[in-house]
């Protein structure tokens, strides 16, 4: 906030208006730690510029300049007005305004539509902090204008509600029930991000049952899979638990939400804590297979107690990487070339060393596997 601070003051200098605006003035209001402070202003992006040292163009053509100092990036935002939503997410025309409440008019809703000067004095023409004492989501002006400039903003309002733990305004709520249709225009990777950001809420299920009662959730690919019960749901850090949960209470595969685009690592990760829900019980080979994202997973579901991390560090290895002997040895060993033989051979004997039926050491592996092979083939 302080680097905000030091901004407005070099605009007003200037001869400008300038004040934070958005979630940074809701959660100072909360008493939380703002994060991503925004600065408004009715400096045109050019006059910004020429105000500050370094500056980044981050959406120039709507108005925004970042400006950095001591290496922190704060965007400084020109007063705007919208109009024209063809895609449903962005406007068709910005038009530079010198008004501060024409400026806070096009905001989603009331709590995030408040500005702050630098002495921390509020604006607040749509009543935000009524409603933030309220505990209430409530779209600014018309919800159904809102809801047809960005349809994600439907969602961001599901999300608020299970973040903040607050409830929905019911003609809000009404738009977004009369509007749930659009939400299926939005980008996927928009989506997705407000769902994750609902799993690591303070109240999922508050979010959930809004995603259902809206029919948000039938315009959501599997969208039936979030009709479940979320009040035994363990929210945690991590949004994977969230889509874990989902999968395990439906007893569905990864596949069933794949069109939302998970990183390789989420999917992999996603579908060993499926194959490590299944096993009636967790061993030394088990603790080695699996890493300990993917058991914690399992874990927040499944109510095991037993401390991953601990029993990993306990193993006699912990990777490939550490076992005395590889592949190279076991084909030296017995005079063949590489082949799927190679594989299975590596695994038997990664298996013995880690289940402590074989010591990790080279001479006692080679003994073992020479004698193992021997019988076996």
């Amino acid at each position: 906030m302080k680097k905000a601070k030091c901004i407005i003051a070099r605009l007003k200098e200037a001869g400008y208006e300038a004040y934070m605006v958005g979630g940074a003035v809701r959660d100072h209001l909360r008493g939380a730690t703002p994060h991503d402070i925004d600065v408004a202003t009715s400096a045109s992006p050019e006059q910004v510029k020429a105000l500050f040292e370094r500056t980044i163009d981050t959406g120039i053509e709507h108005g925004t300049v970042m400006v950095v100092i001591e290496g922190q990036g704060t965007e400084v935002t020109t007063f705007r007005t919208e109009s024209g939503y063809s895609d449903n997410r962005r406007p068709d025309k910005v038009e530079f305004v010198n008004s501060l409440i024409e400026d806070l008019k096009r905001r989603d809703f009331t709590i995030n539509a408040m500005a702050m000067t630098e002495e921390m004095a509020i604006i607040d023409p749509f009543g935000g902090r009524g409603d933030l004492d309220s505990g209430i989501i409530r779209a600014v002006g018309v919800p159904e204008e809102r809801f047809s400039e960005d349809a994600l903003r439907m969602l961001r309002a599901i999300r608020f509600s299970g973040q903040l733990n607050f409830r929905i305004d019911p003609s809000t709520k009404q738009a977004i029930s009369e509007h749930a249709e659009n939400l299926q225009f939005v980008a996927m990777e928009r989506i997705k991000a407000e769902l994750d950001k609902i799993m690591v809420s303070v109240a999922p299920d508050i979010s959930m049952k809004y995603l259902t009662e809206t029919r948000l959730s039938c315009y959501l690919p599997s969208g039936g899979l979030f009709e479940i019960d979320w009040s035994e749901y363990p929210a945690g850090n991590d949004p994977l638990s969230g889509w874990f949960y989902l999968l395990y209470q439906n007893g569905e595969t990864f596949n069933s939400i794949r069109d939302y685009r998970f990183s390789n690592q989420d999917r992999k990760d996603l579908q060993h804590a499926l194959e490590a829900s299944r096993l009636p019980h967790w061993d030394d080979w088990v603790f080695y297979s699996f890493t300990e994202r993917q058991l914690a997973l399992v874990q927040a579901v499944s109510h095991k107690t037993v401390e991953v991390k601990r029993r990993q560090q306990a193993l006699p290895v912990r990777s490939k990487s550490e076992l005395a002997a590889n592949g190279r040895d076991l084909m030296e060993w017995t005079g063949k070339k590489a082949g799927p033989w190679l594989k299975e051979w590596t695994r038997q004997m990664e298996k013995a060393v880690v289940e402590r039926r074989l010591a990790n050491d080279k001479e006692r592996i080679k003994d073992w596997f020479i004698d193992e092979y021997q019988r076996h083939t």
